[in-house]
């Protein structure tokens, strides 16, 4: 078990979900977590995506905002408010930048922590 799994595993679990799409999102962003976990370089992903994908959209720029203030953070600040149950780790899930592309065959196993 990596550092990551063990770090995302003892968050709490977000287990009550408005619909599969909320509740994939929320799966996607664990398996993401824990790599940023076991990777905090993976941030610089992140930054590199909003400058490239979202500051050049004027609509977008409430969230360029918002991810561009939480990667300033600690990973583990980071990792926490995007698998909070809240809205505004909702928020954050559903404007997520591109840290790392999790797999097809990761993104459709049973929910839970990702085996790597």
């Amino acid at each position: 078990m990596t550092e990551g799994e063990r770090f995302v595993g003892d968050l709490p679990v977000k287990l009550d979900f408005h619909d599969r799409s909320k509740r994939r999102s929320y799966d996607v962003a664990r398996r993401v977590a824990i790599r940023l976990e076991d990777d905090p370089g993976l941030v610089n992903n992140g930054r590199a995506y909003l400058e490239r994908c979202v500051r050049p959209d004027p609509a977008q720029a409430r969230y360029y905002a918002l991810w561009m203030d939480l990667l300033r953070q600690d990973v583990r600040q980071i990792v926490r408010q995007m698998l909070a149950d809240t809205p505004q780790g909702d928020l954050l899930r559903d404007t997520q930048p591109v840290f790392v592309v999790v797999p097809p065959e990761e993104r459709t196993r049973a929910p839970g922590i990702a085996q790597r």
